[in-house]
């Protein structure tokens, strides 16, 4: 019983240590993406209230960064893609509020933006949609707010099509 135990035991550890170190693994592809001086940007004005930036070299996706304002700050998606498939994705939101300090009414600041959402996606087996999940705060309004893999499945595809046209 003992034996069987420590086997239980032991194969909880393996995943747990596995799963930890797949994720440092994807933090340091998407460091690697940021920091590729070689990657073309290119910036996108959907409409009036959304913009997407895309990291991109040879028809290859490495980036994509999707901001839509809303009514009370904005929402951004940043897509890490390792061979055009998610390897992480991080969506945020940010809500608006007025500077009341001095200094920041000389600088002519009256509104800043502050993080209140963020929830993060480990990409672990993009085509049988496996993740790892982690989310810290509350978003303001949760109609604006969604993680789904098939919206940034969506945002990929846009994004193709308006890199290669």
């Amino acid at each position: 019983m003992k034996k069987i135990f420590a086997i239980i035991l032991t194969l909880i550890g393996i995943l747990a240590f596995g799963q930890e170190n797949k994720m440092t693994e994807i933090d340091n592809q998407s460091k690697s993406i940021d920091s590729d001086t070689e990657l073309i940007e290119s910036n996108f004005d959907l409409n009036n209230e959304s913009k997407l930036k895309v990291w991109h070299k040879e028809k290859q996706i490495f980036k994509i960064v999707q901001e839509r304002n809303v009514d009370y700050g904005e929402i951004k998606s940043e897509i890490y893609l390792i061979g055009n498939k998610p390897i992480k994705i991080t969506e945020s939101e940010s809500t608006y509020f007025f500077l009341t300090d001095s200094i920041a009414k000389i600088k002519g600041y009256s509104v800043d933006i502050e993080e209140n959402f963020r929830a993060i996606s480990y990409i672990t087996n993009w085509n049988k949609k496996q993740r790892e999940l982690i989310i810290s705060g509350e978003p303001t309004e949760k109609k604006n707010i969604s993680y789904e893999l098939n919206k940034y499945a969506e945002i990929i595809r846009k994004t193709e099509k308006l890199t290669n046209e």
